[in-house]
């Protein structure tokens, strides 16, 4: 473990202190100042490619957190941490396929052999069946795994795979699954204990929904794991656990239904320390009509069209350049035979457009079809003649389209519905209910993706980080929100935790401590939206904050599951309490496995541990050091 002793700063964000509680060590100082340094190359991972989402846990059981990235398509990776601030790609001696339509991936332990395992959902197309099913990897030790979906009965052949949940929903001590499927019914497969599920979603009432993304947790404290999902027809729902035998949607009765929207991201965290769940969900919108002048000087577009043509208009000029083109229909290159330059059908979804071969068209053809008007015309007082050029696509059905031109262009504001972007709003949860806050500091405008709650500056205050995706062409800037301890948030984009993205859009967040200091570093994926701008690079970032003392808890079920997920973890320590419950760090499409974490600022002891197994066993530790990851183990007593 890494000594925390002076260091130099070059990027720091310095927040007025608070008054201290006198005669307690534990008091807070304002959020202490908050520092990451991008690390992405000298770890090794730096790469730009399509992610959706990642998934942490220790899969080699060294004591170390890997990570696995579906990538969406285009090859996963499994980031073996090297134990010296490095990671190696292992993917190809692991046995796990990296090809795919790969969405939400999970690490779990579902047989409590204490190794863990993995599910990686993957999508069909509009639920037509699919080339590649789901997976299921058991891990066999050493680093590899074996496939085992179609024996364990879990494939799910035409569901469209997005998000997973692993959690032990009738609390038999052992991980259940759960997979939120786009326009077909999601998923629960109840875990028989030999290796194999039951289908038990209608049997539970979760097949009632379709969704996107999917999380969990014992929001009204009755001990039993409640799912939400959002991306519904009918938005975000909220279903309660019934004893471990159906789910009930309260949505209307908690008082969610009236805060309903274009949902991404949904994150569970106690962020005022009373002991209850609060709930942070991250407004945005996953595509949108957008036309873009770019740096290079070259046009990025996207448009929606729904039986009726749609597109935009823009300006070139007359120059033997011509327009360079590439289109895409629903994420995949365009059909030859689906694409018109005039009345030509060029060979490929990229190709060079030459003005005389452009005519005008009297109706545009199904498909895309590129043309100009015969007659140019000055576009200022002074200026050369400039063609006016369309770009439509005409079909049956909903289509989104997007690519990119080339080539002196310039374009005019046409018939397109640009999306604004959405913020998030913060749900305080008090007696079973959850009742809208605007707390102070906490207000933006993002294009909300993934969210996650942690204390980033070991202060005993949860922060929320929001990812923002931007638009398709124009990534956008995440956000991190320090939690001051008073019921507000301090905005920290001075810290370095919130890199833009660049290329690519914004996906999801993950804080884990890949180096073994104590501090929860940041893992971001950029790889969101539809080609060719879902292209973005990883960005690790290392926290350097001079924060407080800590403790992690790495848990060990018994008579619950292995990892422990569901368990309520608490601790009081110099007059403070805080509560953490373990669903193991869920993202927007993910779930990992990462030990509770606790900030205890200048306490420098825990006065007591209490763990609520979801088997029931309560168990407490006194007087417990801190700056140390705890191991505790079930009493099975």
């Amino acid at each position: 473990m890494k000594a925390r002793g002076c260091r130099r700063w070059t990027l720091t964000l310095l927040i007025a202190a608070t008054a201290s509680v006198p005669g307690c060590r534990h008091a807070k100082v304002g959020p202490p100042s908050v520092r990451f340094i991008d690390v992405t190359d000298a770890a090794g991972i730096a790469r730009a490619t399509a992610t959706y989402d990642a998934t942490v846990g220790d899969f080699d059981g060294d004591g170390r957190l890997d990570v696995y990235v579906g990538n969406h398509g285009t090859g996963a990776v499994l980031l073996r941490n090297l134990g010296d601030g490095r990671f190696a790609d292992v993917l190809a001696t692991s046995g796990i396929d990296p090809g795919g339509d790969q969405h939400g991936t999970g690490w779990t332990d579902y047989d409590n052999d204490g190794r863990l395992d993995l599910f990686v959902s993957l999508g069909a197309w509009r639920g037509e069946g699919r080339t590649k099913t789901n997976r299921l990897y058991h891990g066999e030790g050493d680093g590899k795994f074996r496939d085992v979906v179609q024996a364990a009965g879990v494939v799910d052949p035409l569901g469209r795979s997005r998000a997973v949940a692993w959690l032990d929903y009738d609390r038999d001590g052992w991980l259940d699954l759960v997979i939120a499927n786009f326009a077909t019914p999601n998923r629960l497969y109840r875990n028989r204990h030999d290796g194999t599920f039951e289908d038990v979603s209608e049997a539970t009432g979760i097949a009632a929904l379709s969704a996107t993304r999917v999380a969990w947790a014992d929001y009204d404290g009755d001990g039993w794991p409640d799912v939400i999902f959002s991306g519904t027809p009918s938005g975000m729902r909220l279903l309660h656990n019934d004893g471990g035998v159906r789910f009930t949607d309260v949505t209307d009765s908690t008082g969610l239904a009236a805060h309903q929207g274009s949902i991404a991201g949904m994150a569970f965290g106690d962020y005022d320390n009373d002991g209850t769940l609060d709930l942070y969900v991250s407004l945005g919108v996953d595509f949108s009509d957008v036309v873009l002048e770019r740096p290079d000087h070259t046009v990025s577009f996207a448009f929606f069209a729904k039986d009726e043509p749609a597109g935009f208009d823009f300006e070139a000029g007359d120059n033997a350049a011509g327009i360079d083109v590439t289109l895409y229909e629903n994420g995949n290159p365009a059909k030859a035979e689906e694409i018109h330059c005039g009345a030509a059908s060029p060979a490929s979804h990229a190709f060079h457009c030459d003005p005389p071969a452009a005519v005008a068209v009297a109706t545009p053809a199904a498909g895309f079809t590129l043309w100009r008007d015969p007659t140019a015309a000055p576009r200022c007082l002074g200026c050369a003649p400039a063609f006016l050029w369309h770009l439509r696509w005409s079909g049956a059905g909903d289509h989104h389209q997007t690519g990119i031109l080339g080539g002196a262009v310039r374009p005019t504001a046409v018939g397109l519905r640009p999306q604004s972007a959405r913020g998030g709003t913060l749900f305080r949860g008090v007696s079973g209910r959850f009742v809208k806050e605007s707390p102070k500091g906490l207000t933006h405008d993002a294009n909300g993706q993934g969210v996650q709650w942690a204390d980033v500056n070991d202060d005993g205050w949860l922060d929320l980080y929001v990812v923002d995706s931007g638009v398709d062409g124009a990534g956008g800037r995440n956000r991190l929100f320090l939690n001051d301890g008073r019921g507000g948030f301090v905005v920290a984009d001075a810290s370095g935790a919130t890199p833009e993205s660049g290329a690519g859009r914004g996906a999801s967040a993950h804080f884990f401590d890949f180096d073994g200091d104590g501090r929860l570093d940041l893992l971001l994926t950029n790889g969101w939206g539809a080609p060719p701008f879902d292209r973005g690079p990883y960005r690790l970032l290392r926290n350097a904050t001079n924060g407080g003392h800590w403790l992690d808890v790495e848990l060990e079920g018994i008579r619950s599951n292995r990892p422990g997920l569901g368990a309520r973890v608490e601790l009081d320590a110099c007059g403070a309490h805080q509560m953490r419950y373990h669903n193991g760090g869920a993202s927007y499409f993910s779930q990992s496995v990462v030990p509770p974490h606790f900030g205890l600022g200048r306490c420098n002891v825990v006065n007591l541990l209490r763990v609520t197994w979801p088997s029931g066993t309560v168990q407490e530790l006194h007087d417990v050091g801190t700056d140390q990851r705890l191991h505790v183990r079930e009493d099975a007593r």
